[in-house]
């Protein structure tokens, strides 16, 4: 067996692969969504993808293990991360230790290794190799008490002064948004570099999912920066009429973040949504959630609301992110949403 990044070239194994072992429509037998995660502005080298390939002996893949760089901050340095998705091998070889390998690979490489969503089948290997982890707090916004998923209390309506601040959509990002990180990284220790060129390539050039981008400005200056996206609930026999806002990227300064909440809550209102979501490990925006109106999701009734909406799901009940130990970073001081990793795909 041989461990290697795989060439663009061996797309077709590559599909073959992913469709036996995932489904012939799964979004990973999407060239264009592939050709996106995984030859990303960051890649190295683009005759190959960044994802690492189990090889057997007459080059056939065996298994895969998802990877794109991407650059971090870690305590006010610019470091590379790998973000790591989809660790799978066929299954036959699963109890032979050729996951392992792969998972051992992938977390060597760059300065940090981080995944999300690993389920409870791969957790306990992740833990035996050295990771650590636990669940993203889920926080929910809720405009309609009442529809086929859930009967709860709403938010109340309330004002906010809007000061010196403003609120605007954007389409693409320049170098106003670099200014912007270079004054917000120190407020969250270790976090994705959300510099223009990253942010163009996750959310304003991404080929298969529409964004709404908000900035909050003071006069010329970014304050806080808001990435939504609008999701249709649907069930298996066709759309159910609910509407989700799902905040997946928040970074603000705490001057003005709870304004930015609020007018993304306002936005929502006008757009007809019935609730919104956000996700986000450790504390960084507890306060100021629960000032605006959002609850924990993990309180009763708000934690019977699926997490998953195409189509509507109850197997999951947690979001989560791991990552590698060898970086001593606590994890307390990692900032990840749902924009972080592979966890927000078009479907």
């Amino acid at each position: 067996m041989e461990i290697r990044p795989i060439k663009k070239s061996e797309w077709e194994l590559l599909l073959r692969f992913n469709g036996e072992e995932y489904s012939p429509r799964h979004i990973l037998t999407n060239k264009i969504y592939y050709d996106w995660q995984f030859d990303n502005f960051a890649n190295p080298d683009h005759d190959f993808y960044s994802t690492l390939g189990l090889f057997g002996k007459n080059g056939e893949i065996m298994g895969t293990f998802g990877r794109f760089p991407a650059p971090y901050s870690a305590y006010g340095k610019t470091v590379m991360g790998n973000c790591l998705a989809n660790l799978i091998v066929k299954k036959n070889l699963r109890a032979l230790g050729y996951g392992y390998l792969l998972l051992e690979r992938a977390g060597a490489e760059g300065d940090i290794a981080i995944d999300h969503t690993v389920n409870e089948t791969a957790w306990p290997m992740f833990m035996k190799a050295g990771w650590e982890g636990e669940n993203l707090k889920r926080y929910l916004y809720i405009i309609n008490s009442k529809n086929d998923l859930y009967d709860v209390p709403a938010a109340g309506l309330a004002t906010i002064s809007a000061g010196d601040f403003g609120f605007e959509r954007i389409q693409k990002f320049d170098d106003t948004i670099d200014a912007f990180w270079e004054r917000m990284c120190g407020r969250y220790p270790i976090t994705i570099a959300r510099t223009a060129q990253y942010l163009n390539w996750r959310y304003a050039e991404n080929p298969l999912a529409n964004y709404d981008q908000f900035v909050v400005k003071k006069g010329l200056e970014i304050k806080a920066l808001v990435v939504m996206r609008v999701e249709d609930v649907k069930k298996d026999t066709g759309p159910t009429g609910i509407r989700v806002g799902r905040i997946v990227d928040f970074v603000s300064d705490d001057e003005s973040q709870t304004f930015a909440l609020f007018r993304a809550v306002e936005f929502c209102r006008k757009e007809q949504i019935d609730f919104l979501d956000y996700f986000e490990s450790g504390n960084f925006h507890r306060k100021a959630l629960l000032e605006t109106g959002f609850v924990d999701g993990d309180d009763t009734p708000y934690d019977l609301i699926p997490l998953l909406f195409n189509p509507i799901s109850i197997k999951r009940t947690h979001l989560n992110f791991v990552v590698k130990k060898k970086s001593h970073f606590p994890l307390k001081d990692w900032y990840t949403t749902k924009g972080g990793g592979d966890m927000d795909r078009p479907y």
